[in-house]
C-alpha cells in the first residue's frame, strides 16, 4: 500500500516518544475552540437519530455528517464555515464558508453535494444536530428531492458530531488563529485552502497513512 506513494506508514508511538524526549507537547486540540450556536432559531421538525454513534461505514457516501462553526478576523468579521463529511473516507465532500449563517448559506454544501452525488444504489443517510438550519422546511425538501435519509442527535448530545469537530479542531490549529487573518476574504481564502490540503494531502493514520482522496480512490478502483 506504502509502496505505490513512497512512503512508510507513519508510526505514532514513535512519533510520540520523540516529541516526549525533545519535549515538544502540544495541548492545542484539548482547547475549547469556539462553536457555533445553531440551537438558537425557529423550530421545524426534528428528524429520529439513524445513527446513534454507529459511524461505521462500508461504502462511499452511505453515512455522512454535516455542522458549522464560526472563525473571527482581526477586524471582527465573522466566517462560518459548513462542512458534509463522509463516514468512510474522511473527505469532506461539501462545503460552503459565508460572512452570515443564514438559510442560503446552509443549504448551498447539501445542493452541492446532491449535485454529485453519484448513484450509488443504497441508502444515503446524512446526520446534524438540531441546529434551526437542519429542521427547516428548505433543508428536509431537499434532502427529499436527492433522497437523502435525515438523521439527527439528541440534544446536548455531541458525540455523534464528533466527526465534525475533529475536522474544525484541526482546521483552527492548523491555520493559527483566527484573528491573525486581517478579514474575512482573508479568512476565507486560508479556509479553502486548507480544506483542499485536507482532502487530497494530510494524510490520517486511520485511513493507513493515506489522505481521504486517496483512500477514497483506491476504494473505488
Amino acid at each position: 500500500m506504502y509502496e505505490n506513494q513512497g512512503r512508510e506508514k507513519p508510526n505514532h508511538k514513535w512519533i510520540q516518544r520523540i516529541m516526549y524526549e525533545i519535549g515538544l507537547n502540544s495541548s492545542v486540540y484539548r482547547k475549547r475552540t469556539r462553536k457555533y450556536d445553531s440551537s438558537k432559531g425557529p423550530r421545524g421538525r426534528v428528524a429520529k437519530n439513524l445513527l446513534s454513534r454507529r459511524n461505521m461505514a462500508g461504502r462511499p457516501y452511505q453515512k455522512l455528517v454535516t455542522d458549522v462553526t464560526e472563525l473571527k478576523a482581526t477586524n471582527g468579521d465573522k466566517a462560518y464555515l459548513e462542512i458534509i463529511k463522509d463516514h468512510l473516507s474522511n473527505r469532506i465532500v461539501s462545503w460552503d464558508v459565508s460572512p452570515h449563517p443564514n438559510l442560503e448559506f446552509a443549504i448551498e454544501p447539501l445542493s452541492q453535494l446532491i449535485k454529485n452525488l453519484p448513484e450509488t444504489g443504497y441508502l444515503v443517510t446524512l446526520h446534524s444536530d438540531q441546529g434551526w438550519q437542519y429542521q427547516h422546511r428548505s433543508w428536509r425538501k431537499l434532502l427529499k428531492s436527492g433522497h437523502i435519509k435525515q438523521s439527527m442527535s439528541r440534544r446536548s448530545t455531541c458525540l455523534d458530531n464528533a466527526a465534525c469537530e475533529t475536522v474544525f479542531d484541526k482546521l483552527k490549529t492548523e491555520i493559527g488563529p483566527a484573528k491573525r487573518y486581517a478579514n474575512y476574504p482573508a479568512l476565507k481564502t486560508v479556509i479553502e485552502e486548507w480544506i483542499n490540503y485536507y482532502n487530497t494531502e494530510r494524510i490520517q493514520i486511520k485511513l493507513g497513512g493515506q489522505s481521504p482522496f486517496e483512500f477514497e480512490r483506491r476504494m473505488t478502483t
